[in-house]
């Protein structure tokens, strides 16, 4: 058991050190009538200061010391005092005689006070305690104000992670560790995927507020071994000791990306942000740390550019991913639509209750000639922000209405929605190329939803309002895709007269295990019914998932469970078959 000091304990503790039991029962008389109780142990020479010292469970305060003592030099003494109660004790020496100089030399020992037995009295005594106890509460507060220098110097200061600088010494020294007795270990590189919007859109209070608790789910996701630090913004790093294999890893890293795609409820805000992780394993990937954490980065770039949001480094993946090159890939992306080699898949959404088809949304597609498949997120993102931006669009808007004008369906179900970019409705003519298109090929306004990211919205509010209520104006209705997963502002679905709300899939897939997925679904679904708003759950895969909808009243759907995108050529057939099983 650790002794506890004066300070801790809130009692004072004193070791009188003297040969004369005279003069120690004198002194103990003075003591006894301190303003304060103190708690009195009493010793008659250096042996029985030393026992008294290491055998009692509290830590002196004050040792009342003589110097000279049958056995020795009281003096002697002071090298063990330190040792066992520490240099915060207040050593006061009581002697029958010296001089000036004795008194000088004593202090230099490190002995607080100097008091004479020819003139000792209480009020001496009292007012030795009484700066004592000033002088233990100074170095009390000293002592705090380093260790918080300490732990500042060492930790993040808005999250209380180990930062950047414990992380590197850390990495250090398990590499060190595994030199000498090959210990196994993995370094994991994690970034926030929409942190960006999160301080854009919410500010740097929730951003930060976002950041805390991430931190703290990381931090009580790990052993105690483990590592987990913030090296700065969203950017965050572990080392996991014990990683032998590549199986154990992916593991890991999938259940941290997990984690972190549980929606965070920071007051009247629910984000859900996800992550990307890299990782990297000692010594599989590298023995030292510039090498881990170079591998580990690589495969975290990886994960971001990617489907798959946990990734392992691998050495044989090529250095620079085929579409990585963005530029290289707009000029691909323009050949492709110079000759038709994009193609749009269909995805039927259905009314739950009895199968009624009730529209398709349309995605895009794209078979490079060189590289094969290349995924929607890749090129999507490649060309949003550029000039190929609006022929991309209109290019959409001319296949899919042109597919829609030669679809087999019955007028309920001759109806399309089509994914855009926020950004398409910075440009002047876009209303009036799409009513263009319309008419071209005869589709009514009424047949066509545009589908928008709550995100997007939020990117450029006034603008957006002004070319949606445009659209509206003639018709076009709007919905919000993926809601749920980045911002969930109840105020934007007032102002743009949204018709409908898609649910993201992320909700949807955890409904049988998530009270709080269960509780949102359910309260959307009293929402958009209070205000007549369409609600679609996507990421309907299974038929357990298909009842909980409808026992919640929610009675449209799409999803894998349904039918996956199809290339317009299958949907004839498909349309006959779900019309003969429905």
């Amino acid at each position: 058991m650790e002794a506890l000091s004066s300070s801790e304990s809130g009692e004072i503790y004193a070791l009188l050190v003297d040969d004369d039991d005279v003069d120690r029962e004198r002194l103990a008389r003075m003591l006894k009538r301190y303003k304060r109780p103190i708690h009195i142990a009493e010793a008659s020479s250096k042996s029985g200061a030393l026992a008294e010292l290491r055998e009692r469970k509290v830590r002196f305060s004050f040792i009342f010391l003589d110097f000279k003592l049958d056995d020795g030099d009281g003096r002697d003494l002071l090298p063990d005092i330190w040792e066992s109660v520490g240099a915060d004790c207040v050593v006061v020496a009581v002697t029958g005689g010296g001089s000036e100089k004795t008194a000088a030399d004593a202090i230099k020992l490190g002995i607080r006070e100097y008091l004479s037995k020819v003139d000792l009295s209480t009020d001496k005594v009292s007012s030795a305690i009484d700066e004592g106890l000033k002088w233990i509460q100074v170095q009390a507060r000293l002592r705090q104000a380093e260790q918080d220098l300490l732990h500042k110097s060492l930790h993040d200061a808005l999250t209380d992670l180990p930062n950047r600088h414990v992380f590197f010494d850390r990495l250090e020294q398990f590499c060190m560790i595994h030199r000498r007795k090959v210990d196994p270990f993995a370094v994991l590189m994690l970034d926030l995927d929409r942190f960006k919007e999160v301080n854009d859109m919410r500010g740097h209070v929730v951003g930060d507020r976002l950041l805390v608790e991430v931190s703290r789910r990381l931090a009580d996701s790990v052993r105690e071994a483990d590592t987990v630090a913030r090296l700065g913004g969203d950017e965050f790093a572990m080392i996991l000791h014990g990683v032998h294999s590549l199986e154990v890893a992916q593991a890991m890293a999938q259940k941290v990306v997990k984690l972190l795609e549980q929606p965070f409820v920071l007051g009247p805000d629910v984000l859900r942000v996800g992550a990307s992780a890299g990782i990297a394993l000692c010594p599989q990937h590298g023995q030292d740390p510039n090498t881990l954490l170079s591998r580990a980065d690589n495969a975290m770039y990886r994960a971001k550019k990617g489907v798959e949001k946990a990734v392992i480094y691998d050495d044989l993946e090529p250095k620079s991913s085929n579409f990585t090159d963005r530029l290289m890939l707009l000029g691909d992306l323009e050949l492709a639509l110079d000759r038709g080699e994009l193609d749009w898949h269909w995805q039927p959404k259905i009314d739950l209750r009895d199968g009624r088809i009730l529209g398709f949304e349309v995605l895009a597609r794209w078979q490079h000639r060189k590289f094969g498949n290349v995924p929607p997120d890749v090129f999507i993102a490649a060309v949003e922000p550029s000039p190929l931006l609006p022929r991309f669009t209109l290019e959409t808007f001319n296949r899919v209405l042109g597919q829609l004008h030669r679809l087999p369906a019955r007028p309920e179900e001759a109806h399309v929605a089509i994914n855009i970019s926020a950004r398409i409705l910075e440009y002047p003519d876009f209303v009036d190329q799409l009513l263009a298109v319309l008419r071209e090929y005869t589709v009514k306004p009424q047949q066509l939803t545009l589908e928008l990211t709550e995100t997007a919205l939020i990117a450029n509010p006034v603008q957006a309002r002004r070319v949606i209520d445009a659209l509206a104006a003639e018709g076009i209705e709007l919905s919000i895709d993926d809601f749920g997963a980045g911002f969930t502002s109840f105020g934007y679905l007032r102002e743009f007269a949204v018709k409908e709300i898609k649910i993201d899939k992320s909700y949807i897939i955890t409904l049988g295990q998530s009270q709080f997925d269960l509780s949102l679904v359910t309260s959307l679904v009293v929402f958009c019914r209070s205000l007549d708003i369409g609600l679609v759950a996507e990421g309907v895969e299974t038929t357990d998932c298909w009842q909980r909808l409808l026992d919640l009243g929610c009675h449209c759907g799409q999803g894998y469970g349904i039918s996956r995108p199809m290339p317009f050529d299958d949907l004839t057939a498909w349309l006959e078959q779900w019309r003969q099983r429905h």
